[in-house]
């Protein structure tokens, strides 16, 4: 069964665009281009360890609204080099002069997908950020498809994640953000699993420059995971507009 989350986002995003194009003095574009040396996932490697170009393009609305397209290069399969294009539609608000309040909802599709199952997803996610330096996220996919060599296919499966991560502005320009989190689909013996991270950052203008440490459970807790756990070191040089 598939869902009916991809067609519903993207008929909002359809809606959000329109009203950009109607209003454009109300919205503002902006987006981003950058080569990253691995694209990791919640710890995990999407492009088997090796370069990737990435790119978005989003709209921002008032009242904290925000929609767009972010992009990937992914290798699915071996000797496969296709696109991860994800859909989202985000929103902001300021709870207290310390507290905000962020929530989401993002599309993950994968055209010409070389696997013969359809891996594409929906996912809604809430957070809570402290003064701009601890922040707190829980999200929820309500179906998507695993597959394990040792016990095959599990079809529309929900998973949960739940997230924290610290940031804090450093002198000359940098920044450091670490964060862990933990990877739970409910009723999957040996698919939970825990990763984390940690970047320094620096920026110039409209650019920016990252050097992640990456960390991810063994392969023994994340069976129904494909992919080598991402990193160690990944690199990231992104152009913003």
């Amino acid at each position: 069964m598939r869902t009916p989350f991809g067609p519903a986002l993207s008929a909002l995003l359809t809606a959000c665009l329109a009203a950009a194009a109607a209003t454009p003095a109300r919205a503002a574009l902006g987006g981003s281009i950058d080569i990253t040396s691995d694209y990791a996932l919640r710890g995990i490697s999407q492009s088997a360890g090796k370069a990737a170009w990435q790119g978005d393009v989003h709209w921002d609305f008032p009242a904290g609204w925000s929609a767009g397209v972010w992009a990937s290069q992914v290798v699915l399969a071996p000797r496969s080099n296709t696109w991860e294009l994800d859909s989202y539609l985000q929103w902001h608000r300021a709870l207290s002069a310390d507290l905000e309040l962020g929530a989401s909802a993002t599309y993950y599709n994968y055209p010409r997908d070389p696997r013969p199952l359809d891996y594409n997803y929906g996912e809604v996610s809430v957070s809570l950020m402290w003064r701009d330096q601890i922040r707190v996220a829980a999200s929820w996919t309500p179906s998507i498809t695993f597959y394990s060599y040792s016990d095959g296919v599990a079809k529309d499966h929900e998973a949960l994640t739940l997230e924290t991560s610290w940031h804090r502005d450093l002198p000359g320009r940098l920044d450091l953000t670490a964060g862990i989190g933990y990877y739970h689909p409910p009723g999957l013996e040996y698919a939970s699993y825990g990763y984390g991270d940690a970047t320094l950052g620096w920026k110039y203008g409209h650019w920016r420059v990252n050097v992640a440490w990456i960390w991810a459970q063994d392969a023994s807790h994340r069976q129904y995971s494909p992919g080598p756990a991402g990193g160690p070191l990944a690199a990231t040089l992104i152009w913003f507009f």
